[in-house]
């Protein structure tokens, strides 16, 4: 009995320790706790953690090869390919793709782009300029350039298009008032100069502030003629001629009207009527051309860089003459310094004449969009493309400025070509302010009412196509002064007519007068 009792109270007392403490768990959960709040959320906290979830990966894009082509001044080097290498290293990690680069010189860039455009290849990128090289809208009018749509921009090119200001951006529109190319942006103006080797400047005292027309380098060219017999006084080629200015016509190169100053209705100077103004220019040419001035295989010559690489063409054309020029200049002539000479207004000619187009057929232009975001806004890959390698084509002097290793194997000289300029880093001779200048000039150069005109050749193909061709076979004879302008410009105008220009002029005209009305002006 004694031994059920003591077992009974021990059970008993087995039984309230196991409810006390079971109470005292109820308690430590319940707002009656006395536990110190910081205790509480660290209980709290520890009991109720999940693990990180991860974020959603965005699919990895697929590898591809892309296919760029470009115009340069003269064959690429024989680190061409070190280069592409190099560039397909980086663009790889950055878009997952790889880019074969096509450099074509100025004489063979049209002929090629013409052909594989053509046959329908797929090659992805190309350069393109309104009024030059691949010009933008005849070939948009063959349908072969890929429209690019502003979602489209935005998603693939964000940061490329913050850069362009909004109010250059209407330049890019072609006749339907649509975008097919993403602008370059440098220098927005022209300015129509002389190139002049300072060496003979300087040699002959010649004051370059008396030249303001092409008439005025006359008397120079006859000191250099008598004086320099190794010497080519003024070198012209296929690709580097039609000097002709007239400061009472606003007309910027490769604009698609013209029309006097002083003119309030801003009428139309047809085709005909600008040929017949420059028969004096023509006569002047010619006897340039006998007295020995000018280059004797002008008319044949198709790139001028193969003549001035020598050293020995004292005098040059340059159609832009932009800040800091002079440097690429200097190393297409021979290494030898140069000097502008304006002999023209400053035009803005806006951000479209120079640009990157997409191919139609272009099996991946999503990538070749982001291809050219990252042209225009990674500085490493811009230079990359523009330099070469740092240590090998190139050495770095500071943050802004990189020095040319002299023969090493890669100058493609072409900033103009791969991205936005604003990238460039400086090279020797160019004043720290080159890109401020170039700025300050984009937005003082005189803006031409046309600034903005694009013309559909849709309804004037055959005639233009016929005109073309003819201007192809007397024009450049006429420029290097190689023929007499007083039997051959007759004939050429005949031509000409017989060929449809003046129903081209009319077309033309035309929407000229529709856009006046558009802008107000009319």
């Amino acid at each position: 009995m004694v031994k059920f009792k003591r077992s009974f109270i021990l059970q008993l007392c087995l039984l309230l320790v196991v409810v006390s403490m079971l109470a005292a768990c109820n308690n430590a959960g319940t707002s009656g706790s006395e536990e110190p709040a910081a205790a509480q959320t660290e209980t709290k906290t520890e009991t109720t953690q999940e693990p990180a979830k991860e974020e959603p990966k965005e699919p990895e894009l697929p590898e591809v090869k892309l296919t760029f082509l470009y115009p340069v001044a003269a064959q690429p080097g024989p680190d061409q390919q070190l280069v592409n290498d190099e560039i397909n290293k980086y663009v790889k990690e950055k878009i997952n793709a790889t880019v074969e680069l096509v450099p074509l010189t100025f004489d063979e860039y049209e002929p090629k782009l013409n052909a594989m455009l053509a046959a329908g290849e797929a090659f992805d990128i190309a350069w393109s300029s309104k009024g030059w090289l691949g010009n933008y809208q005849p070939y948009i009018d063959r349908g072969a350039y890929l429209e690019l749509t502003d979602d489209m921009i935005k998603q693939y090119m964000p940061e490329a298009r913050a850069n362009i200001p909004d109010k250059f951006w209407p330049d890019m529109l072609a006749a339907d008032g649509k975008v097919y190319g993403f602008p370059i942006y440098q220098i927005a103006a022209k300015q129509k100069s002389f190139v002049i080797q300072k060496r003979f400047l300087e040699k002959y005292n010649f004051d370059v502030s008396t030249i303001q027309t092409y008439k005025d380098i006359e008397p120079f060219l006859k000191t250099l003629k008598e004086n320099e017999p190794d010497v080519i006084p003024l070198g012209l080629a296929q690709n580097s001629n039609g000097f002709y200015t007239d400061r009472s016509i606003v007309a910027a190169d490769g604009s698609p009207v013209g029309y006097k100053k002083d003119d309030p209705t801003y009428k139309m100077i047809t085709q005909l009527e600008s040929y017949e103004a420059k028969k004096e220019y023509y006569q002047t040419l010619r006897a340039w051309n006998q007295a020995g001035y000018i280059n004797k295989d002008a008319p044949v010559l198709q790139n001028i860089n193969d003549l001035k690489s020598k050293g020995n063409v004292a005098v040059g054309i340059e159609f832009t003459s932009k800040p800091g020029g002079e440097i690429g200049e200097k190393a297409q002539n021979g290494g030898h310094d140069v000097v502008y000479a304006p002999i023209a207004d400053s035009y803005f000619t806006g951000i479209a004449s120079a640009m990157h187009v997409i191919n139609k057929n272009s099996k991946n232009p999503e990538r070749a969009m982001m291809l050219l975001n990252l042209l225009n806004t990674d500085k490493y890959l811009y230079n990359l493309i523009c330099n070469g390698i740092e240590g090998k084509h190139y050495k770095k002097v500071d943050d802004k400025y990189i020095e040319p290793i002299e023969g090493s194997g890669y100058a493609p000289n072409g900033d103009w070509v791969f991205g936005n300029q604003f990238n460039a880093y400086l090279k020797p001779g160019q004043a720290p302010d080159t890109w401020e200048k170039t700025i300050e000039l984009n937005s003082s150069a005189v803006v031409p009412v046309s600034n903005g005109f694009n013309y559909s050749e849709e309804n004037i193909k055959a005639e233009i196509a016929n005109i073309n061709a003819i201007k192809n076979e007397y024009g450049t004879a006429l420029e290097t002064g190689a023929v007499d302008p007083n039997t051959v410009l007759p004939e050429f105008l005949d031509k000409l007519k017989a060929s449809g220009i003046e129903k081209v002029d009319a077309e033309i005209e035309k929407q000229w007068e529709e856009f006046l009305k558009n802008k107000g002006l009319k």
